[in-house]
């Protein structure tokens, strides 16, 4: 039986500019070219089935993966794409769950769907909770992933994660992945990777996989020294391994005659 290829993420996973109903899309047929999703499955032989969305958090990422848990099979592969640890997910007064990343100035989406006050209150929050926390977040987030992606192992699931900070601007003009605005010479503002970049972005998730490398995640020393870069930093990995060391059993005896827990 064929098996499936899961792909979750955000904008970058899910296509941004480059399917239907986007601008860069449907201006320019002449330029389309298979996504790095569809590159990827096509690798596997697998169908291919895309939970990604635009704008998502890390949280509404791990909401959409964990829904779908039970139907991953035995057999098939996933491929997690983490995003940027400050983007959050808030109702909005009329009732949307609503994906936002304030750090980038995407307040204006909020525009009269919350209040003033709210949105006071929600920037200090993502300011002084999320932003000056950025560091343990993102080593949070990596360890929720991690875990599901050692859970998904267990029932025989072939996983690659891959951390978000692979699509830095540094990353992505050290190996030439050209986005939207770079092929359009500027015309549409767009800093996703575009057509041209799908391909060679395939061979590259392929290529970390086929060198045992399944959790993705740039060296922070690429930074200072864009030479230094390479992409088996497991060091933030180790650390699940130390997790909750003071957890001890707990036995409990039962008095037998008066029934209760003693």
């Amino acid at each position: 039986m064929k098996k499936t290829c899961w792909f979750f993420g955000d904008s970058t996973t899910f296509g941004h500019g480059l399917r239907k109903g986007f601008e860069y899309y449907d201006e320019n047929p002449h330029l389309r070219k298979p996504l790095w999703t569809y590159l990827v499955s096509q690798h596997f032989r697998s169908d291919l089935i895309n939970f990604a969305s635009c704008g998502a958090s890390n949280e509404d990422i791990l909401f959409r993966l964990i829904t779908q848990l039970s139907k991953i099979k035995k057999g098939d592969r996933v491929v997690i794409q983490s995003t940027y640890p400050s983007r959050i997910n808030i109702f909005t007064n009329d009732g949307e769950y609503k994906s936002i990343h304030m750090a980038f100035g995407e307040d204006s989406e909020l525009n009269n769907r919350i209040t003033d006050e709210q949105l006071k209150s929600l920037k200090s929050y993502i300011k002084n909770f999320l932003i000056d926390n950025v560091d343990k977040l993102e080593l949070r987030n990596i360890i929720y992933f991690e875990s599901i992606k050692r859970e998904l192992e267990s029932r025989g699931v072939d996983v690659i994660v891959w951390n978000h900070e692979v699509m830095n601007d540094k990353i992505r003009n050290k190996m030439g992945w050209a986005t939207i605005s770079d092929e359009s010479l500027g015309f549409y503002d767009d800093y996703h990777i575009g057509f041209e970049s799908q391909y060679s972005f395939y061979e590259f998730i392929i290529s970390e996989y086929n060198n045992g490398n399944k959790f993705i995640n740039p060296n922070p020393d690429f930074y200072e020294n864009i030479e230094s870069l390479r992409f088996d930093y497991h060091e933030p990995i180790q650390e699940l391994d130390k997790l909750f060391n003071d957890i001890h059993s707990e036995f409990v005896e039962v008095d037998t005659k008066r029934k209760y827990l003693v």
